[in-house]
């Protein structure tokens, strides 16, 4: 078993260290045991908010009601789990702070892929036109919503937190943004792989790890998302915008079809923001949530 001892509270992780995950001979396969089990829940929940049967495609008002309570229920499911199996509250989803830093993600997770749009823009990589702004909440419910609070709870809540409890804080960081850079593995090219690493695998973890709730990630796993596919249109013409490559560019500075976030420039910008990020952790109260020593 490894456990870390930090010079500072910069990582700001829950306690972890009885039921399932306290320490002894068994540690390591009860752990695995655990996160599997956790992570396997959360990716049901997933796959069937998106995938059961006329929930994508029928645009029906009871249809998104099950598209947003699947994830909050999916959120109860987790705390009551990690209540009996790690014998501790899930500190990681207090409802007291969730207000103002879902608020202060999403402005982070809004001014990066915004930031990022604006510095292709401004250097003739990308075309901007107006588009016609249609089924909003459609894409709130499904392309931001859904993603944002079971990938958070999944990449973050569960790999991220019980990684940080068998490998330590950094490695733990690394491993769980390399598995959600590998998780778009479907629709993304190698470099956009390792684009999702920096500019989301990295970037929400930090914003989980300095406040030690995940609400911050979700918040800016939100914006990002709603501001790219809904605000900006990316791929079709439902946006408010309707942006797209300027021809004659590669795919590596543009982001291909995939969006702005998949050019290799998006990393200036989302190492200006994690710096950001670590410099304001310090200033940042977070009952609740301490590092192991």
């Amino acid at each position: 078993m490894v456990r870390w001892d930090f010079a500072s509270d910069l990582w700001r992780l829950q306690r972890c260290d009885a039921g399932l995950l306290a320490p002894g001979k068994t540690f390591w396969p009860r752990a695995i045991v655990w996160t599997a089990v956790l992570f396997g829940l959360t990716a049901v929940a997933f796959f069937a908010s998106l995938q059961l049967p006329g929930w994508v495609t029928a645009f029906k008002s009871d249809d998104l009601a099950c598209g947003l309570i699947i994830p909050a229920a999916m959120l109860v499911v987790y705390a009551v789990a990690v209540r009996l199996g790690e014998r501790r509250p899930a500190s990681e989803l207090a409802l007291s702070r969730a207000p103002l830093e879902i608020a202060l993600g999403a402005v982070a997770g809004f001014a990066f892929i915004v930031l990022v749009l604006v510095l292709l823009w401004t250097q003739g990589f990308y075309e901007i036109g107006l588009g016609t702004w249609r089924r909003a909440w459609h894409y709130f419910v499904f392309n931001a919503y859904v993603s944002a609070v079971l990938e958070e709870l999944a990449f973050r809540g569960i790999l991220l937190r019980l990684f940080a409890r068998m490998f330590g804080p950094l490695p733990a960081l690394i491993i769980s943004a390399a598995l959600f850079g590998l998780a778009h593995v479907s629709h993304a090219s190698p470099l956009v792989m390792l684009e999702i690493f920096l500019n989301g695998g990295l970037f929400l973890g930090l914003l989980y790890m300095v406040s030690g709730r995940l609400w911050l990630a979700i918040g800016a796993h939100v914006a990002y998302d709603f501001t790219e596919w809904s605000l900006m249109g990316v791929g079709d013409h439902d946006g408010l915008l309707v942006i797209r490559p300027a021809p004659g560019h590669p795919a590596w500075i543009t982001g291909g079809t995939f969006g702005p976030d998949g050019s290799v420039l998006a990393s200036f910008i989302s190492l200006v923001l994690m710096v950001t990020i670590l410099a304001l952790s310090r200033h940042y109260a977070t009952p609740g949530a301490r590092a192991v020593n």
